[in-house]
């Protein structure tokens, strides 16, 4: 996952909530007032997040994917007081199978924040586990509501993770130096400092 550090300050967001005192949840997917700046908020989380989705680290456009709600905003585990809260906003990529998607409107045991990915160790074969050093049940935990409530052992993205395993691994002893290059610049540089 992309370690966030949302305390940056959006001012399309706040001018948006200065025009618009109160808004409603509605008005974040269905105002036209909101439609306008909604472009403005994913391109700066776009930025903030160097081009990758939130939680499966592929890279996204910044006119792809969705603002993402970090806790939901509406559901059985609604925040709709943190609907227009940039700090509960993340660019993530609109796929079913993985991610914000996926997750639809439950929450996650870890947030992406600076160390939400300490817990975690990236597998030879592109698989993302649980460290050994957890419990028994806080590796259930992880395994079974975080890495499956956002489908991050999809078979694509392990997939995905493999090839760049292998390539970073192969480098790693060829060159060391470039090894470093390599991971800074790839999708999923995240987690797989975590190998």
């Amino acid at each position: 996952m992309v370690e966030l550090n949302n305390s940056f300050f959006s001012y399309d967001l706040a001018g948006f909530i200065f025009q618009n005192p109160n808004p409603a949840i509605s008005d974040f997917d269905k105002g036209k007032n909101f439609k306008k700046v909604k472009p403005l908020i994913k391109a700066q989380l776009h930025a903030a997040q160097k081009g990758l989705c939130v939680y499966c680290e592929k890279k996204l456009n910044k006119d792809e994917g969705q603002i993402e709600h970090i806790k939901p905003k509406g559901g059985k585990y609604a925040f709709p007081h943190l609907c227009f809260q940039y700090s509960n906003y993340a660019h993530s990529c609109i796929n079913n199978k993985t991610c914000g998607q996926k997750k639809k409107d439950l929450l996650l045991p870890i947030e992406p924040k600076i160390g939400c990915n300490d817990k975690f160790s990236l597998s030879t074969d592109g698989s993302i586990v649980p460290i050994e050093s957890l419990s028994r049940k806080e590796r259930n935990i992880l395994d079974n509501t975080f890495l499956k409530r956002l489908g991050l052992n999809n078979p694509s993205l392990v997939r995905d993770r493999e090839i760049i395993v292998t390539n970073y691994l192969s480098l790693l002893k060829e060159n060391p130096r470039m090894a470093y290059s390599y991971i800074n610049d790839k999708e999923f540089r995240h987690i797989l400092k975590r190998i």
